[in-house]
């Protein structure tokens, strides 16, 4: 029998008993075929998903971290014992910031509490600016000047941790989106303090690897990526002030040294459906100096033998506005708007736009012969109404063939605007918190605590807005 032991023994080595388990196929590389978007089987694909807000450029109304000014009022003013009154102060005023409103709030509180009592809420509200920003630009100073830019990335590293994780990915597959978008900002791909002049750039490999595992979500669960600068060095839009990129040489190497980075770490991966290059480039001082931005970085990339997509944004100059490819010799490209209707009260005013884009924006689209993607767009309000209306809308991208995807997926609504003020939106895919939440204090919690509750967020949930899910199905 020895000799059959023998002989059978390499067979055993090379056929274990336990299968291996098959590689992920994950989605295939996409292509421009005209105005349409196609797989590696030539089949037609609409990507439809939703923006991470927050996750990686941070957006404080998004998450909740830390308080508005109205709302830090309300903290100390509990703390102070005076909270009835300051609440009823806030209800009389309604929610708000800056010197006008804070004149009409201690109007409505003095008479409650007194001249002496206002002006100290008033004073020790003073040492605590707010950092609710849609920049991530005030948080960051503000963490970096208590804890140091080390001290800064491991709260933020923590949060990207806990706001998006595999579990998230899984949900938004199994209700048929098939696409996140995913805006990151500069500042948090490098660890250079923000305080400094920037002359360079140091990554931050935390983010990297934070950004890899997301892909390898993306993968596992047959998602795509959009990977998007939502800012840039020296800024292309105006999230933290005036735009300087167009004008200054040195901010626009940098920028074409942050998308090779980005081109260099993540190109072979299928999962990722476009670069989304400059992200609402509003703060362009022209079309020309916009395209011509646009037209460096494409440039560049192609160089290194990239071929993913890429995604062109109007920067709310009209989709008209954007250049024919073939002249500009841009090739697999998409072109991109977001749709915000501020001033929209009813249905009906969302039908009338709805005319518009049938007609306008898709002339516009069959002279361009390129596919779009509505990057973002949401109807924001909590109203019958709004949910109605953002049935339309994709139902009218679907009929053009526009991809799309909803800004934004996770949103907590303002505890405290909602007590007082029964103030809720329609901002986020999953917008309804449950259960306690213990707002992190940029100004008053340490480190340690920080990062604490950055991390809490994984447990922290929040509850799909069922009207805004059926809608978008």
């Amino acid at each position: 029998m020895r000799w059959l032991v023998v002989l059978l023994l390499p067979l055993l080595i090379a056929c274990p008993t336990t299968e291996e388990e098959p590689p992920i196929e994950g989605p295939t590389r996409l292509r421009a075929e005209g105005a349409d978007l196609v797989d590696a089987d030539g089949d037609v694909v609409l990507l439809r998903g939703v923006n991470l807000g927050a996750w990686h450029f941070h957006e404080t109304w998004i998450s909740g971290f830390g308080f508005d000014e109205w709302a830090r009022f309300r903290q100390l003013g509990a703390e102070a014992g005076i909270g009835t009154e300051v609440d009823a102060a806030l209800v009389s005023v309604g929610p708000g910031d800056g010197e006008a409103w804070r004149a009409a709030f201690a109007a409505a509180l003095e008479p409650a509490v007194g001249i002496d009592a206002t002006e100290a809420l008033l004073a020790e509200a003073a040492l605590y600016p707010s950092v609710r920003d849609d920049s991530d630009l005030p948080l960051r100073l503000l963490l970096e000047e208590r804890f140091g830019a080390g001290g800064r990335d491991a709260i933020l590293d923590a949060f990207m941790g806990a706001w998006v994780v595999d579990a998230d990915i899984a949900w938004l597959a199994e209700q048929g989106f098939n696409v996140v978008r995913v805006p990151l900002g500069y500042r948090g791909l490098i660890t250079n303090s923000d305080a400094a002049t920037l002359t360079d750039l140091q990554w931050n490999e935390a983010a990297f690897t934070r950004i890899g595992a997301l892909l390898d979500s993306c993968k596992a669960h047959g998602m795509w990526a959009v990977i998007d600068l939502q800012e840039s060095p020296g800024g292309h839009n105006d999230y933290s002030g005036e735009g300087t990129l167009y004008a200054d040489p040195l901010m626009q190497d940098l920028t074409e040294e942050v998308w090779l980075e980005l081109v260099s770490r993540f190109g072979d991966r299928d999962e990722v459906a476009a670069w989304s290059l400059l992200a609402e480039p509003m703060s362009a001082p022209s079309s020309e100096a916009r395209d011509a931005m646009y037209d460096r970085l494409l440039t560049s990339i192609r160089a290194t033998g990239d071929d993913h997509l890429a995604v062109i944004h109007d920067g709310f100059d009209g989709m008209w506005d954007l250049p024919d490819p073939a002249t500009a010799g841009w090739e697999d490209v998409i072109y991109s708007t977001h749709l915000f209707e501020w001033g929209a009260e009813d249905l009906a005013d969302y039908e009338a736009f709805y005319a518009l884009w049938e007609t306008v924006f898709a002339n516009a689209q069959a002279e361009q012969g390129v596919p779009w993607f509505i990057g973002s767009f949401s109807t924001m309000r909590d109203e019958p109404w709004a949910y109605e209306a953002a049935a339309g809308m994709v139902d009218l991208f679907a009929e053009q063939g526009w991809s799309w995807s909803l800004w934004t997926y996770k949103r907590i609504d303002d505890p405290d605007a909602l007590e007082l003020f029964g103030e809720s939106t329609a901002w986020g895919l999953r917008g309804r918190l449950q259960g306690e939440f213990t707002r992190p204090d940029p100004h008053r919690h340490s480190q340690e605590e920080l990062v604490g509750l950055m991390e809490a967020y994984a447990q922290l949930e929040v509850a799909p807005n069922t009207e805004l899910l059926e809608a978008l199905r």
